[in-house]
């Protein structure tokens, strides 16, 4: 059978992959019956929930242009982030924003900053030190690294630096003094200002992307067997498509267990790559608009989540995503390596709701109208010293196979919605 000119198969639906099929002609297949992966939206009795917090705070004018083009209208709206700790509610980010923390630790969080005496950069081995570098010990031992250890479950020593760029500002002098004397509103960073679109959620995005690729994506079918030697892939065990190059946006342990003979090592490689999970609890509540906040972190392990964003906060008509005189609450509880769930489906919604009450999100006699929960156990890469040469080791291994990764899971990187947008466009164009 002459396999020339066979179109690239995608294997995945999510932005990563779908952006490869718009941009590229190759046809993509996705296990699950909808598109979007993780950034994909849930419509049901008059409520609208992504799985846990999704908006795009990029101002890549490929992806803003881009957005316009496939028929996403994005509402551009100030984010309004707190931080809950030491018992107190602060401004997002920490460093620039200790007004109302206790004395002491306000005092040592200024006196850090303005005393720090890491100043070689040479000297960064891991992500505490480049914590302390940037921010000094106060910052660094107050907020940064405790949260880091209940976020990742990794020590912040066992983390390198090669993800931080952008997601960590660094506040000058005089706005960390303006920021531990008074409610400072001035936005800080890159995501200051988020966009997120008109209607449908952010599920939209992948939605309209899908709607461009009309015609090549097939839903309901999972890759269970790919034959490098036949160039072939098998299909939901029993459906076998030829292939010529692959574009996978599946994890790359996923990938290499479909496989057959994968050299040991590389398996081995993949068995040292690692993520966080993430457990989602979306709540509706029939009480309107419970806050103006955009979301919360929070910092104690005594709070089983790491962030509760408001979803019906995120657009201009909070209508379009929950019904009238009700809001809506996304729960965000980061779990794996040390750090445990606490205990089964049953047993985290109720954690959940007892510590939002303890939050003083939820009230007592708050009555809540909708529940959903979703498990993602590949949720944020994590950046440590056998990341580069498992990815470098697998990736080298695949390419000869004409298997292109792309996406979070396929480059194993912290990728945003928009970098993984790009990440798609550019494997596609790969083979162009």
């Amino acid at each position: 059978m002459a396999k020339k000119n066979i179109k690239p198969i995608i294997l995945g639906g999510g932005l990563a992959g779908l952006s490869a099929c718009y941009h590229g002609d190759g046809i993509v297949y996705e296990k699950d019956a909808g598109f979007g992966g993780h950034a994909r939206s849930h419509d049901s009795e008059g409520y609208i929930f992504d799985e846990g917090i999704h908006v795009l705070h990029t101002d890549n004018e490929y992806i803003l242009k881009l957005m316009d083009d496939i028929g996403v209208n994005l509402q551009v709206k100030d984010r309004d982030a707190w931080i809950n700790s030491n018992g107190a509610m602060t401004r997002y980010p920490f460093q620039a924003n200790t007004y109302g923390l206790p004395v002491e630790i306000v005092k040592d969080c200024l006196l850090g900053f303005i005393e720090n005496d890491f100043q070689d950069k040479s000297q960064i081995k891991h992500y505490e030190d480049w914590i302390n570098y940037m921010f000094g010990k106060g910052i660094a031992n107050h907020f940064m690294i405790p949260y880091s250890k209940k976020f990742w479950g990794v020590d912040p020593k066992d983390l390198t630096t090669d993800w931080v760029n952008v997601r960590h500002p660094r506040p000058s002098m005089e706005e960390v003094i303006n920021g531990a004397l008074y409610d400072q509103t001035k936005g800080f960073g890159i995501n200051a200002v988020f966009r997120y679109p008109e209607q449908g959620g952010f599920g939209f995005i992948g939605q309209a992307l899908a709607n461009e690729c009309k015609g090549r994506i097939h839903s309901n079918m999972e890759a269970t067997l790919i034959d490098p030697k036949r160039k072939e892939i098998i299909f939901n065990s029993n459906e076998t498509i030829p292939y010529e190059n692959i574009l996978s946006t599946i994890p790359l342990p996923e990938v290499l267990k479909i496989i057959p003979d994968t050299p040991k090592d590389v398996i081995s490689a993949s068995k040292k790559l690692r993520t966080n999970s993430i457990y989602v609890v979306n709540l509706g509540v029939k009480r309107d608009k419970i806050t103006d906040k955009s979301w919360i972190y929070y910092l104690e392990k005594e709070f089983c989540f790491v962030r509760v964003s408001f979803p019906f906060n995120f657009t201009k008509n909070p209508n379009s995503v929950v019904p009238k005189g009700h809001s809506s609450i996304s729960v965000e509880l980061a779990y794996g390596n040390d750090n445990p769930l606490p205990g089964d489906k049953d047993q985290i919604i109720e954690k959940v709701i007892a510590d939002l009450k303890k939050a003083n999100i939820l009230e007592v006699n708050d009555e809540i109208t909708y529940l959903d929960t979703y498990d993602i156990k590949y949720g944020y890469v994590i950046y440590d010293k056998n990341r580069r040469p498992s990815i470098k080791k697998i990736h080298d291994f695949l390419k000869p196979l004409g298997i292109i990764p792309c996406g979070r899971y396929g480059l194993w990187a912290y990728l945003w919605s928009d970098e993984a947008i790009m990440s798609g466009k550019v494997a596609a164009e790969k083979l162009i």
